[in-house]
């Protein structure tokens, strides 16, 4: 199953292409509905893995989580990850920007859902999941203008 939104972010798509490869960012937009155990790198690099224990609500544990950087394209903007862990055998996102004008462009994420049984549920959290991020992502855009 697919989960895809998108979102009008009013900075540049520079700008916003910047953020994404950020840590800092994955750990702003996530903030409430999930938090992580490992020390990110500064900024995310191609080919790179990194393992962490997830945390629902920031509080819950819940289980290991990998994630691996598949390609960071800086000319197409967009990153793409393998992630797997727990009740989820896949869970393969892609972050894409497209700039709309100069100070304005689109956040696209997609991800790729596969959880057995059980990923109709996975699905749904999914919705909820990266709904929260379009709005932390506005919020952010809002102090990067």
């Amino acid at each position: 199953m697919v989960v895809q939104l998108s979102t009008q972010l009013n900075i540049s798509a520079a700008r916003a292409w910047a953020a994404v490869k950020q840590s800092a960012t994955l750990i702003y937009v996530t903030h409430g509905l999930l938090g992580f155990s490992a020390v990110f790198p500064n900024e995310w690099r191609e080919g790179e893995s990194v393992r962490t224990r997830l945390f629902l609500f920031g509080l819950i544990p819940i289980w290991m989580h990998e994630l691996e950087f598949i390609r960071i394209d800086n000319e197409l903007r967009e990153l793409r990850t393998r992630e797997r862990g727990g009740l989820i055998s896949a869970w393969n996102h892609v972050i894409s920007v497209a700039a709309k004008s100069d100070e304005c462009c689109i956040y696209t994420d997609s991800v790729e859902i596969s959880a057995g049984v059980l990923t109709p549920l996975v699905w749904l959290y999914a919705q909820i999941f990266y709904r929260h991020r379009r709005r932390r992502w506005n919020r952010l855009a809002r102090s990067l203008s």
